[in-house]
């Protein structure tokens, strides 16, 4: 248990990492919209004009997600395969390869169960004015965006995985899939049950551009951006901003229920690596 004085000193670290994650999100959403859309800009008015709107959005979300999860998502995992244990969290413990490879196929079975989750709600979710390719947001509106996504992912996806540890039969049925890495890689981001993968993963994300009628671009950079977050809380290795929380959730199981440590802060299941040992 942490001691109570220190409490206070806990709760730097999750502001901390909201305010990182925000000002984040921001400049990866400005520096797309700068530097990428307008080289991609007549390929995707082509697209949707061709495609209609689900195809051309399953294809934007697609591009997205293979950046991400197996593009940064291999570099994160790396180091694993390679046996590294510099900046390892949990230095005793190595990757297992022939579990990864066991657990392979549902990998890549909720990667297109994500995307067409994704797919589907989005384009029925989102305002007609998400998808003027013409009209697109300015700083503010990324910011407020961006602000709207952060904390309805914290909050929801918070209670959801809490719950799935506290219903007996939840977690037997669907979360101890996802725990079956105690030491985790990036690739096991996704490794859980497809319920989960829909509730506990899809949703979380999906509520923010929902709520704000975000547009479809920066609704897919948010996308993007996160998964390739989840890919790095999860490699097992300092490489993210969370301090060490989800690898420490993975080796201890009963703390850090949320994203931020916002949640777990006032829920008093705030736990970094550092103060596993006290």
């Amino acid at each position: 248990m942490v001691d109570q004085h220190r409490m206070p000193d806990t709760l730097v670290a999750p502001i901390v990492h909201m305010a990182a994650s925000l000002l984040g999100v921001v400049l990866v959403q400005k520096a797309f919209l700068i530097l990428v859309l307008p080289h991609w800009l007549t390929t995707l008015e082509a697209m949707f004009a061709a495609q209609g709107k689900l195809g051309a959005v399953s294809s934007l979300l697609s591009v997205m997600g293979i950046a991400a999860y197996w593009g940064l998502g291999s570099l994160f995992a790396l180091p694993a395969f390679l046996h590294c244990t510099r900046w390892k969290i949990q230095v005793k413990r190595n990757l297992d390869t022939q579990m990864f490879f066991s657990c392979l196929p549902l990998i890549l079975f909720n990667f297109v169960l994500g995307g067409v989750f994704g797919t589907l709600v989005l384009c029925a979710g989102l305002p007609d004015s998400s998808f003027e390719w013409r009209s697109l947001p300015d700083v503010a509106t990324l910011a407020r965006d961006a602000m709207v996504w952060l904390a309805a992912n914290e909050v929801i996806f918070f209670y959801s995985h809490r719950w799935l540890h506290s219903n007996k039969r939840m977690y037997q049925a669907v979360h101890k899939i996802h725990h079956t890495w105690t030491a985790p890689t990036s690739y096991s981001a996704i490794y859980c049950h497809p319920i989960e993968q829909i509730l506990g993963n899809s949703v979380p994300l999906l509520v923010g551009p929902l709520l704000c009628g975000s547009h479809i671009f920066t609704t897919a950079v948010w996308l993007f951006t996160y998964m390739a977050h989840s890919c790095g809380t999860h490699s097992g290795f300092w490489f993210c901003d969370d301090h060490g929380m989800h690898d420490e959730h993975h080796a201890k199981f009963n703390v850090n229920f949320g994203v931020h440590g916002v949640m777990d802060h006032m829920y008093g299941t705030l736990k970094l690596p550092a103060q596993s040992e006290e």
